[in-house]
């Protein structure tokens, strides 16, 4: 074995001052830093203005598609405004109130499986499903003491053989008010 050597450590020792050949490999390695970023500038240049390029060629491409909004005359402009008017009458009709109303739980409950109001005409026509006659007469009854309807008319009404419990199917339409 050999004996271990003494490690010289000098923490007070000054540095050499950098030669001549350490400033030239700095101010190359700037010169090389510059140029490449030079470069990459040059490169990005020529792809930002070939995307403009393109950007106004789409642009352009797109108002050429697009129409010409075409200027209504009277007749026109009242047509379409009767239209609105339906339609802000449409949404304006009592819908909470009358989807309330038939939701309610009557003395007996009867499941609701579809609901078609026409608005235009204040008629609605119901499909809905009772365990037994007695339940959807109930209903019916209920329906025909509502203010708010008229006209209610029991149109079918038919046992569901597939299902074990044998509901009663049926249809009823009326006409509803239309004061809100």
């Amino acid at each position: 074995m050999s004996a271990m050597q003494p490690i010289a450590l000098d923490f007070v020792r000054r540095r050499r001052p950098p030669d001549r050949t350490s400033w030239i490999v700095l101010a190359l390695g700037a010169l090389l830093c510059a140029g490449v970023l030079a470069w990459q500038q040059f490169d990005r240049a020529g792809e930002l203005a070939a995307r403009k390029a393109e950007l106004a060629r789409l642009q352009s491409a797109l108002a050429a598609q697009r129409p010409e909004t075409a200027r209504l005359d009277d007749k026109q402009l009242a047509t379409e405004w009767g239209r609105a008017l339906s339609v802000a009458g449409e949404l304006n009709q009592p819908w909470d109130r009358l989807f309330a109303m038939l939701e309610k739980d009557p003395k007996r409950p009867v499941a609701l499986l579809t609901l078609q109001p026409d608005a235009a005409k204040h008629e609605l026509m119901l499909t809905a499903e009772a365990k037994n006659f007695e339940e959807m007469l109930a209903y019916y009854r209920y329906l025909q003491r509502q203010e708010m309807l008229s006209a209610v008319v029991l149109h079918a009404h038919q046992i569901n053989q597939q299902d074990r419990d044998r509901p009663i199917g049926f249809r009823i339409t009326a006409t509803w008010a239309a004061q809100p």
